[in-house]
């Protein structure tokens, strides 16, 4: 468990690490113009940090030094106009006789891996060794991720060296097996809790929320269940760098109880009366949580903030299903292998709404080539024993949804969207209650449940309409009110 305090982050040294921390064809050099951040200043603040004449206020963490110098040292090797600037290797020629005198140990190893470092425990050395592969620009295998990535989530290593291997491994864009042991070391998926129901969907949805975009998926659960279609949620109360709006925040401005147990998650799902339930990292994996402590001082989504959404926390005898969302290209094609791994009976990936899975009311320019738009979906299903794939896009206007433009809510918050959910689910008509329908319906048509989408919109509408949703939903926050 993660329990150390660390100052900062320092804000001019996240804004240089937002450049240069990124893959080989997206990082932006230090100082070609003076408006950006100037690499012997970020270097004065570093050293200033390390000999202690900054405030706290004002320091750089180790976890930002860790992440600053590895992405340094990896962009030696990429291409000419991701690669160091002239103004980069200057300052730190400049700067050299005072970082070898003053950096710890663990960050002169990250910006030249040729010095040995002793690691101070076991643990530690299982970093060291994983960071050799990853600064040499190689990939690690599945046990060696989750190794390394049992150590960062642990007590022991030095920060410097834990923020350097998440930032490596992002530079360096995690393959399929070390997403899945990011992804394993989170949660062991032996420690799957079966429930007794004939079908489970889980919905992955970004950890960081949302904030420009109605988020409708608890409100989908609630019109799941009265169809029988249990539903399986899972996230955070908040998560930088975005701390947006997140399915944890509605629960609680709704008066529902957030930090159930698996067990009594899973009790609701298998009530009919409920039939979907929520459960927060903080209790299924609290390392993994305690580590968001990393997101906010490398200044980007660690490896592990992408194959999050990919938790299989529950399992039944029937079918299985699952419905991720996603926003950078190369995801959709990992998250559906997870998903047929696991022998699904159906994997879902959407780009939706803000790296969601919600699908936007308007489809706006379709999808060309590699160019995937909003509303894009890709996946497979098990249909009267044949698999079937797809890969399309989601055009809300031939389902009856006409809009020229994406509705934006009056107020994006918790309450709000909570009050936007609830009056939907009363029956008020408008753009919440649309895309409520059209998220339940067309997810339920894909994944094979209900193949033909007029009838699903129908009965999704219907249960919207009959008041039976609202019910489940009140029926969720008062029956997660009586434990304990």
């Amino acid at each position: 468990m993660i329990t150390e305090v660390h100052p900062g982050p320092n804000a001019e040294v996240l804004e240089a690490q937002s450049r240069v921390c990124t893959g080989p064809h997206q990082s932006r050099p230090l100082g070609l113009r003076s408006a950006d951040p100037q690499p012997g200043r970020i270097l004065d603040l570093i050293l200033g940090s390390v000999r202690g004449e900054l405030p706290d206020t004002l320091r750089v963490s180790s976890i930002q030094m860790g992440a600053f110098f590895v992405a340094m040292a990896l962009r030696r090797r990429f291409p000419p106009r991701t690669r160091w600037s002239c103004a980069e290797t200057g300052a730190f020629e400049r700067y050299r006789s005072s970082l070898c005198r003053d950096l710890p140990a663990e960050v002169l190893f990250l910006l030249d891996p040729s010095r040995k470092l002793d690691p101070q425990n076991e643990q530690e050395a299982v970093l060291i060794s994983a960071l050799g592969k990853v600064l040499a620009g190689e990939h690690l295998s599945y046990g060696e991720t989750r190794r390394m990535c049992g150590v960062i989530l642990g007590r022991y290593g030095r920060a410097a060296l834990k923020g350097a291997a998440l930032i490596g491994q992002r530079m360096n864009r995690e393959t399929y097996d070390e997403a899945r042991g990011y992804l394993d070391a989170a949660f062991d998926p032996s420690e799957a809790v079966e429930l007794n129901v004939g079908s489970l969907t889980h919905f992955g949805e970004p950890y960081d929320g949302s904030k420009r975009y109605f988020r409708p998926t608890l409100f989908v659960a609630a019109v799941r269940a009265v169809l029988g279609r249990p539903t399986v949620l899972h996230g955070v109360d908040g998560m930088p760098p975005k701390w947006g709006v997140t399915d944890e925040q509605i629960l609680k401005a709704l008066g529902a109880k957030v930090d159930l147990t698996l067990e009594q998650a899973g009790g609701l799902i298998e009530n009919p009366l409920v039939g979907f339930a929520y459960v927060s990292q903080r209790v299924f994996s609290p390392d993994a949580y305690a580590a968001r402590v990393f997101r906010a001082h490398i200044g980007k989504r660690p490896p592990w903030a992408a194959t999050e959404k990919a938790q299989q926390l529950f399992t039944c005898p029937g079918e299985n299903h699952m419905v991720v969302g996603y926003y950078h290209p190369g995801y959709e094609n990992m998250f559906l292998q997870l998903a047929a791994d696991r022998g699904l009976n159906s994997g879902l990936v959407v780009k939706g709404m803000e790296g969601g899975s919600s699908f936007g009311l308007r489809l706006g320019k379709p999808s060309s080539g590699e160019r995937k738009a909003i509303n894009n979906v890709r996946g497979f299903r098990t249909v009267d024993e044949r698999t079937e794939t797809y890969d399309r896009d989601v055009d809300p206007a031939a389902a009856g949804f006409r809009y020229d433009s994406q509705p934006r809510p009056e107020s994006v918050g918790a309450d709000a969207f909570a009050r936007a959910g609830c009056a939907a689910l009363s029956g008020k008509s408008g753009p919440v209650y649309d895309q409520i329908v059209l998220n339940a319906a067309i997810k339920d048509s894909l994944i094979g449940i209900d193949v033909d989408p007029s009838s699903a919109i129908e009965r999704a509408r219907d249960a919207i309409d009959s008041g039976r949703a609202l019910t489940h939903l009140k029926a969720y926050v008062e029956a997660s009110n009586g434990f304990a």
